[in-house]
């Protein structure tokens, strides 16, 4: 995420960062909003209690996940029910979370970081169903609802049975 922003704010002008969390890497952050001179697009919130967390998500256009690993990644599923598209690395179970027009993938890699974000933001600026965020939220609730979610649990269990 350090060597990432400075290389979206010089290519996306329009693009500005939130950040939330707390952690031993805020201090880089810190260091590097000050070296590259970008205080007015990066803000940094700090910790977030879990009631405003919708909140913060949806003052965003998209979420951005720089894991190095990942089994599921439940703010993803959260990022885009709040109505982002979201830009991840291709690690772990995060391939599966969402179809391909509400996840862009990426190497874990800066510069591929970068062009993933290119891809997002050309999805916001021209198709009509990615820029909604209340239609992104309705097509997440929709494979997440929990009468889904047991009917496959429950055909799964009935094929182990088998």
């Amino acid at each position: 995420l350090v060597r990432l922003i400075p290389l979206a704010c010089a290519r996306f002008p329009e693009v500005d960062f939130l950040i939330a969390g707390d952690g031993p890497m805020r201090e880089h952050l810190e260091e590097m909003t000050r070296e590259h001179e970008l205080e007015r697009r990066v803000t940094l919130l700090g910790d977030v209690p879990h009631a405003s967390v919708v909140d913060v998500l949806q003052r965003a256009h998209v979420f951005l996940n720089c894991s190095l690993t990942e089994s599921f990644c439940i703010a993803i599923l959260e990022a885009a029910c709040s109505g982002c598209l979201v830009v991840a690395t291709g690690v772990g179970g995060v391939t599966e979370v969402l179809p391909p027009d509400l996840l862009f993938l990426a190497a874990p890699d800066p510069d591929a970081l970068v062009e993933a974000l290119a891809d997002a933001l050309d999805a916001l600026r021209t198709d009509g169903t990615t820029n909604d965020p209340r239609a992104i939220h309705e097509r997440v609730a929709k494979m997440y609802a929990w009468e889904d979610v047991a009917a496959r649990v429950e055909n799964l269990r009935r094929a182990a049975l088998r």
